[in-house]
């Protein structure tokens, strides 16, 4: 009897909604299915059957790119907008942090490894709360788009970098701030440009290559380094 495939070893997770069509996920060695409502079980396997290649390469690619990520926890820099900045630990009896030409210095008052994670998150939060605020709005009023701007957020999300609704309110990954800055300036052309096309059409595209001529580069760079911008 043949060895179970690695992706047999997981569990699936299925769910059921009022969709149209059948889909597969798969995200941090996490499988799920999406059906329509009262798809039958048959059908929901014998399409699974079809997925199989797919579902080893995707599942492989995952966790190379898991082994690619860097332990902050012990780093002796972090990158930032394109720089990698030196990170200096100190002992402290409140824990806190600063940001000048010497590097972040991160003042812990726990001894353990993850305590300078919290910290981390705070200066790149705070880093995207002044830079991404500022690079939204200074594009959006370029582009006269200003007034549909409602709302800038802030969020550490899984899947996506940015989201930008109807109600003209833009959503932030702040780990985005780990990226170069080229690439942050994507990100908010992208999201700013949905302001004017809630979509991905011809014209939307054609607005972000004006507001960010560079945009096809610093798009692949995010899609192939996207996962080395975590914290943990």
């Amino acid at each position: 009897m043949s060895e179970p495939l690695f992706w047999q070893q997981l569990p699936v997770k299925l769910s059921y909604s009022e969709r149209k069509t059948i889909a597969l996920y798969v995200k941090d060695s996490q499988i799920e299915i999406r059906a329509p409502l009262g798809t039958p079980d048959h059908f929901v396997q014998d399409f699974l059957a079809t997925k199989t290649a797919w579902l080893e390469k995707t599942l492989a690619q995952q966790r190379l790119q898991l082994g690619q990520r860097v332990d902050y926890r012990q780093a002796s820099q972090i990158p930032f907008m394109g720089f990698n900045v030196r990170l200096i630990r100190a002992e402290a009896a409140s824990p806190s942090w600063q940001f000048d030409v010497a590097g972040l210095k991160c003042n812990i008052p726990d001894e353990s490894d993850s305590a300078i994670l919290p910290l981390l998150s705070d200066f790149y939060q705070q880093q995207a709360k002044f830079w991404l605020v500022k690079k939204t709005n200074d594009l959006a009023k370029m582009l006269d788009l200003q007034k549909r701007l409602s709302d800038i957020r802030f969020r550490r999300t899984k899947t996506k970098w940015g989201h930008c609704t109807n109600q003209g309110r833009i959503q932030y990954n702040w780990q985005i701030m780990m990226a170069p800055e080229s690439v942050i300036d994507y990100l908010v052309a992208h999201e700013v440009c949905h302001l004017q096309h809630l979509n991905h059409s011809r014209a939307f595209w054609h607005l972000v290559h004006h507001a960010h001529p560079n945009f096809n580069h610093d798009r692949r760079w995010l899609r192939d380094n996207g996962h080395r911008l975590r914290l943990a």
